[in-house]
């Protein structure tokens, strides 16, 4: 087994369900949304070599839970506080591949979600930014979460994403599905690319932004699932709409609940 592969292998027994090595060199150029906190990879790591991307299947809506305090910022660290269970579960389970790294090979990696990661998803052969701008996988579909690991060690990186799986999917022929699931038409239609970073999911239209508001107006509060005053099941109604996020239905969670 060559290194790629038994990293690839530890990141399996670490909890993570994909795995793939990015272009560091293309990431470095590519454009990125303002106000999100990304950054490029060198101003995180500026002797990483490569990135490596996994992902971690979404199989029950639990995992999507968020609390913030009230406050005008946006989720790159502004005026408010916004904790996440996944970002926290994905970079945790990051840090115990990188500590595994260090102990083991003497490679020093670092886990950030300040990289453009779902570019560096399609990057490394993943998935298909999709008509809702997350990033589509044939075995999820875009319930996954995502998270970067840069490193100094040099990987062979993976071929990007070669389909449009979006064009391939019949039940999207007409409309595609994630869009015309949105109750505030938040998601512009066509596909992601060719579009501003940014501009393709019309923000203060989306009910995730507005969880950060200290008066929460009824006409976003109708589709917020809230756990405690100020904490929130974050909205996946796009997601959840994905006919190939269904084997997640079908197949991992009755696995999962030990129902198969």
């Amino acid at each position: 087994m060559d290194l790629k592969e038994e990293i690839k292998s530890k990141a399996m027994e670490k909890g993570f369900q994909l795995f793939g090595v990015s272009d560091i060199k293309k990431l470095e150029d590519i454009d990125f949304p303002a106000g999100r906190g990304l950054e490029q990879p060198s101003e995180i790591m500026d002797d990483a070599k490569s990135l490596i991307v996994m992902g971690m299947v979404i199989w029950d809506e639990g995992m999507n839970a968020a609390i913030s305090t009230p406050g005008t910022g946006d989720f790159s660290g502004g005026e408010a506080e916004y904790y996440n269970l996944y970002y926290e579960t994905v970079e945790t389970r990051a840090w115990r591949l990188a500590n595994w790294l260090w102990e083991e090979k003497g490679v020093k990696a670092i886990p950030t979600h300040s990289v453009h990661v779902k570019v560096a998803a399609y990057l490394a052969g993943l998935g298909f930014i999709g008509h809702n701008t997350q990033v589509i996988t044939p075995e999820y579909g875009p319930r996954v979460r995502w998270i970067a690991l840069l490193t100094t060690l040099e990987l062979t990186p993976d071929q990007p994403f070669p389909r449009d799986l979006c064009a391939e999917q019949p039940l999207c022929q007409k409309e595609s599905l994630c869009v015309k699931a949105c109750p505030y038409s938040a998601i512009i239609p066509g596909p992601s690319q060719g579009v501003t970073p940014g501009e393709k999911v019309i923000y203060d239209k989306c009910v995730v932004s507005h969880e950060l508001e200290k008066d929460i107006n009824n006409k976003w509060e109708k589709h917020i699932r809230r756990i405690t005053e100020r904490g929130f099941m974050e909205c996946t109604i796009c997601n959840l709409a994905c006919p190939y996020g269904k084997t997640v239905d079908e197949e991992v969670v009755p696995r999962k609940r030990g129902l198969d």
